[in-house]
């Protein structure tokens, strides 16, 4: 089994895109990820990567013979870090929008998001915002505030209607002001649903949003060898016997907690229109 390693900068358990020390050894894929987002990509009690996009960095290892070197990133600063060569790969739940794609070749996508709104509770009572509530109507209530990400959807979903964004930064900035009232909702992906899990008495799910996403393998422009190997490999994942099948056990019933819907699993994020 290849080595599953994780890069640190000096004493401390974390790293960021410009510091990753660059593996000199060619044995070694240097995987971006932003380790934030639980149960997909996090760190776990002992400070070490874990998760699914972990899991699959790992398979993918194995499937081309390499170790992997897990470097914590933010996820605003994942393709500068592989423009930069501080990092080989990307494989953090990153879709292959235009601007990205000037900037770095993408795979075909190896699972897929919801595009989910967290709203502060209160004020999703004072405007009536729950599921008959189409998406036209909801990003067109007067004087609401989304709590944008830099780079992500959070910022570019709403900004698409017109509505008003707030940037950050980071995301555990935006989901306080969310949880605050200062700031009115927080676009994203699946892991909405764990944000509100984690703050259930100053939240809801608002779920009528109908773009969708496809998350993809990032890898520097021009590299096509590691894109094809990429492309094999999420092939290979769909497979009898592959990755898929055997992560079932391990990710369904995470899967269901993490959407709190108990006839859902892992089919739900690899699927398409699910």
């Amino acid at each position: 089994m290849k080595k599953l390693l994780f890069a640190t900068m000096a004493t401390t358990i974390l790293t960021t895109a410009c510091s990753a020390s660059a593996s000199g050894d060619s044995d070694v894929l240097r995987v971006g990820i932003d380790l934030k987002f639980y149960p997909f990509m996090y760190l776990d009690d002992k400070g070490g990567p874990a998760g699914f996009e972990v899991d699959i960095s790992n398979a993918f290892g194995e499937y081309i013979g390499k170790e992997i070197e897990i470097v914590n990133t933010d996820f605003s600063m994942l393709i500068p870090a592989l423009d930069i060569g501080d990092i080989d790969i990307i494989i953090s739940d990153m879709s292959a929008k235009p601007d990205r794609e000037e900037k770095a070749d993408f795979s075909m996508p190896y699972r897929y998001s919801k595009t989910l709104a967290l709203v502060n509770k209160d004020f999703a009572t004072e405007h009536n915002i729950n599921s008959s509530m189409s998406e036209e109507e909801f990003f067109n209530i007067e004087g609401m505030i989304f709590a944008g990400l830099t780079g992500t959807i959070a910022a570019s979903v709403p900004q698409e209607f017109g509505a008003q964004v707030v940037e950050y930064p980071e995301i555990a900035s935006a989901l306080i002001e969310v949880t605050r009232g200062t700031a009115h909702a927080l676009i994203g992906a699946n892991t909405i649903y764990g944000d509100h899990a984690a703050n259930p008495n100053t939240t809801i799910v608002y779920d009528k949003i109908t773009q969708a996403s496809g998350s993809c393998f990032a890898v520097k422009k021009g590299d096509s060898e590691l894109l094809n190997q990429a492309n094999d490999f999420i092939e290979s994942m769909y497979a009898d016997g592959g990755f898929y099948e055997q992560a079932g056990t391990k990710y369904d019933k995470l899967i269901a907690d993490f959407v709190q819907n108990d006839e859902l699993g892992l089919e739900y994020i690899i699927y398409p229109n699910n």
